[in-house]
């Protein structure tokens, strides 16, 4: 397709028609201080402006002449605002943009991070993708190429010395738990185009009597265990869908105590000296937005996958200390309303008599479909392991103004079993669209 050329006259016309446009906002801006003699030179010269700009006949050369006296009286009266300098005209832009952005966050669409796995499979918390310790794992295009796509970080650790492989437990209860004891450690890090410090989680295993050490984010939770048990033991990670819990009763033969009171988990894979000894990604949670905006018109339905801020919940604990948790945002489904009457028969949802219904979900969880594990009454993989809500055998009515929030990973998910339910002033928005990763989830969130 081919582009006419603008004509003189076209051309004169909308230079005097932003010319008027910035006469008009040195009149609204500047009035005030502007001498009076030189703004009425200036409303005069807009008037004739104006006058032939309404005129569609008008001549280029007298709409350009009657500009040049407009820009010639507009200069005395301008001030910062006329003659256009590029830093005054571009940060009313970036002002204008921000506004519009701040806007949209706050009423329609705001950007949200999964920050676990509570909601798996059906988003993503950060995950780890683990490689055979035989496979190389991928080269560097590749390792490139996810890092675009998926925020994958490639770890690829080798043996320092010679030895079996053993991961360091840490007791709970009354016994081993599958979790390593790990220090959090500040590091510095790039984030876009500046250094920033963070907080990274430093966890640590062995090769015979020497330390294999790596740092993971915070948020990894309790990632590095998955990796290190999908790593030496596949078969048992896949049958509890990693778990932690269910693979603790599994792998309990493999487990020995410490001379010290602690515990360690015997792989009896024995590494020589460079072997490879740990070979994941870690992906990165799956980040959505949230329509702020639907909830104002129409009432939060079974089967929503909704996000709620925790502040006010009063049973909501921190699951490490024990203490009241911070104020924080949550993705949950949401599986009950006002009234309904809920009861957990696993695999099986129970709401109002019947199965749930209202998402795919449900349905999945019922039947304990690929990597749905099913609804669970409680989730011994806490240290908080009583489900208070909605225990073995019970059935419970939400109260009016609440919702029930469950997640979709049951047997892990601290949900509204634990700390009750959900006050209406605290929803946020439903979640309506995976925007990162590229992977198979991404398009509309179910």
């Amino acid at each position: 397709m081919f582009f006419l050329p603008k004509s003189e006259v076209k051309q004169a016309r909308e230079q005097a028609e932003n010319l008027l446009r910035l006469a008009d906002k040195v009149d609204c801006y500047r009035r005030d201080v502007a001498p009076a003699d030189k703004l009425e030179l200036m409303r005069a010269a807009v008037a004739r402006l104006h006058q032939l700009w309404d005129n569609k006949q008008a001549p280029a050369a007298a709409l350009n002449q009657a500009a040049e006296e407009l820009h010639a009286a507009m200069l005395p009266c301008g001030g910062d605002i006329y003659p256009l300098t590029f830093a005054g005209e571009y940060t009313e832009m970036i002002l204008v943009a921000a506004i519009v952005v701040i806007g949209i966050r706050t009423f329609f669409l705001q950007p949200f991070k999964i920050p676990t796995n509570s909601m798996y499979p059906s988003y993503n918390g950060m995950t780890p993708y683990v490689y055979a310790l035989d496979d190389p794992g991928p080269g560097m295009a590749v390792r490139v190429w996810n890092f675009l796509t998926l925020g994958a970080v490639h770890y690829d650790l080798r043996a320092p010395a010679d030895g079996e492989v053993v991961l360091p437990l840490m007791a709970g209860g009354f016994g081993p738990t599958m979790t390593s004891p790990s220090t959090n450690v500040d590091a510095v890090s790039w984030s876009r185009a500046w250094l920033m410090k963070t907080t990274q989680r430093e966890c640590t295993f062995y090769v015979g009597n020497e330390p294999v050490t790596l740092r993971v984010p915070v948020d990894f939770e309790t990632g590095f265990e998955q990796a290190f048990i999908a790593e030496y033991f596949p078969n048992e990670y896949a049958q509890t869908h990693g778990d932690l819990a269910s693979l603790g009763q599994l792998l309990l033969g493999h487990v020995q105590a410490t001379g010290e009171g602690g515990y360690a988990l015997h792989t009896g894979h024995l590494a020589r000296a460079g072997d490879r000894v740990l070979n994941f990604d870690l992906r990165t949670g799956d980040m959505l937005f949230v329509d702020r905006f639907s909830y104002n018109f129409v009432s939060p339905k079974p089967g929503d996958p909704f996000v709620f801020h925790t502040g006010g919940i009063d049973g909501l604990l921190d699951t490490h200390t024990g203490q009241p948790a911070p104020d924080s945002y949550f993705i949950k489904r949401l599986v009950g309303v006002t009234g309904d009457r809920l009861e957990v028969r696993p695999p099986v949802l129970w709401r109002n008599g019947s199965p749930a219904t209202g998402a795919t979900t449900f349905d999945k969880n019922a039947r304990r479909d690929g990597d749905y594990p099913g609804y669970t009454n409680g989730n011994p993989g806490t240290s908080l392991n009583n489900s208070k809500y909605l225990g073995p055998g019970d059935v419970f009515t939400v109260p009016n103004g609440y919702y029930f929030a469950m997640g979709d990973n049951s047997p892990t998910s601290y949900d509204s079993r634990y700390w009750g339910p959900v006050p209406a002033q605290n929803i946020v928005g439903r979640a309506v669209f995976i925007i990162y990763p590229f992977s198979f989830r991404w398009g509309p969130a179910k």
